[in-house]
């Protein structure tokens, strides 16, 4: 059975739906160490504008091609999946379509959705949720918090990362971590609690179950990942305290670079006591990204199979011609990749503990403006960009 459920406040379904209101935070005490810690991803924006201007520079270049960034592992995950069903396909159209048909669909109320303008027509938001569901816990939590914006105009996808302890306002349920909406509402209270708070325009999202990848692992061989003492001791700890049902749970014997099973992998990308919820995001991706070194070297008759327990993880609003339009449009148009943290440097965030839980704090309407500002691309350029430009303006 697993065990951190406390740490997120919340101890089953019961609980969270036999009375909505109640406070939560009596049972969040593993980060009181961590008030008005200033743990904020190093991501700088500047307004280009302001610097030319206190320049008094009288040439005007248009500003150069932005650099493409790395790539979301998540939408990667999304991505190789939809690659995967083209694959199998061998191009054939009625076999891909009659393999994403197969993912389970739960349609949004569209009405219910917290849309109050009109300010993202002609872009596209898809909130992408990756959950930590288990046996004993069927509804969970969204361990992460991604809005995938398909962007034709600059011919981007651009993603926003929310942090899962943001403090946000949630309907019906106060102020809480952004992470307990999908455990009050599933994807419609998720989506909503985004749209109310960063004024979004979210009308539909697609699920990943994170917990269930032990499965997915195992097919593909195992991962290889490098640990140090302190993860070792720490994964061992979470694989014997985890139930996976059944499935083995081999122990690590010793530091470096080894080749984890599904079980393994799983609780290796768990680990949060030795560090933090930053590092164990890190953790994630370092799961992830060892995912897709190993599928691309997988024999191509097993990738069909991959494909199917791929879906059998995945949820979504979006039908199956909306994914295979987005994905042609993604094949003909090689899109850029942008990515966004909030909070970062312009949208400062601090750990804070409130009433007795950690919750990441800062400033929502900051953060607004600077989602904002991403999407669209106005007013703001990378540190990237601004050098690049400082040194095309010296020659």
């Amino acid at each position: 059975m697993y065990k951190d459920n406390e740490d997120y406040g919340l101890k089953n379904d019961n609980d969270i739906y036999s009375n909505s209101k109640r406070d939560i935070s009596s049972h969040s005490k593993s980060y009181d160490d961590f008030d008005m810690i200033d743990i904020t991803p190093k991501r700088q924006y500047y307004d280009l504008d302001e610097i030319r201007n206190s320049r008094q520079t009288e040439q005007r270049k248009p500003p150069p091609k932005k650099k493409k960034r790395k790539k979301h592992l998540f939408l990667k995950f999304i991505a190789v999946l939809l690659c995967i069903c083209i694959v199998a396909g061998l191009g054939l159209y009625g076999y891909a379509y009659n393999l994403l048909n197969k993912i389970e669909r739960t349609p949004l109320d569209t009405a219910n959705l917290g849309i109050a303008s009109a300010d993202f027509e002609g872009y596209k938001n898809i909130a992408l949720l990756g959950l930590d569901t288990r046996e004993d816990n069927k509804t969970g939590r969204s361990d992460a918090n991604v809005v995938l914006t398909i962007d034709k105009k600059h011919k981007k996808i651009k993603l926003t990362s929310i942090a899962r302890d943001s403090y946000v306002a949630i309907d019906c349920h106060s102020y809480d971590k952004l992470t307990h909406a999908y455990a009050y509402g599933k994807s419609q209270l998720s989506v909503k609690t985004l749209n109310q708070n960063f004024g979004l325009e979210i009308t539909d999202y697609v699920t990943m179950n994170f917990f269930e990848l032990a499965h997915i692992i195992d097919y593909i061989g195992g991962i290889e990942i490098e640990l140090d003492e302190r993860e070792v001791k720490e994964l061992n700890r979470v694989v014997a305290e985890t139930d996976f049902g059944g499935m083995e749970k081999p122990m690590a014997k010793t530091a470096g670079l080894q080749r984890l099973s599904g079980t393994q992998a799983v609780c290796f990308a768990r680990i949060r006591k030795i560090d933090g919820d930053v590092e164990r995001g890190n953790r994630q991706k370092e799961v992830l990204s060892a995912m897709f070194r190993e599928i691309k070297k997988m024999n191509p008759l097993k990738l069909p199979e991959l494909a199917s327990l791929m879906i059998a993880e995945c949820e979504t609003s979006l039908s199956t011609n909306d994914i295979i339009s987005i994905g042609a449009w993604a094949i003909a148009a090689s899109p850029e990749f942008d990515q966004l943290s909030i909070p970062n440097d312009n949208v400062k965030g601090q750990g804070k503990t409130i009433k007795g839980t950690w919750y990441y704090y800062y400033d929502i309407e900051e953060a607004k403006d600077e989602i904002k500002d991403f999407i669209f691309e106005e007013n703001y350029y990378s540190p990237e960009e601004i050098a690049e430009r400082e040194s095309q303006e010296k020659h």
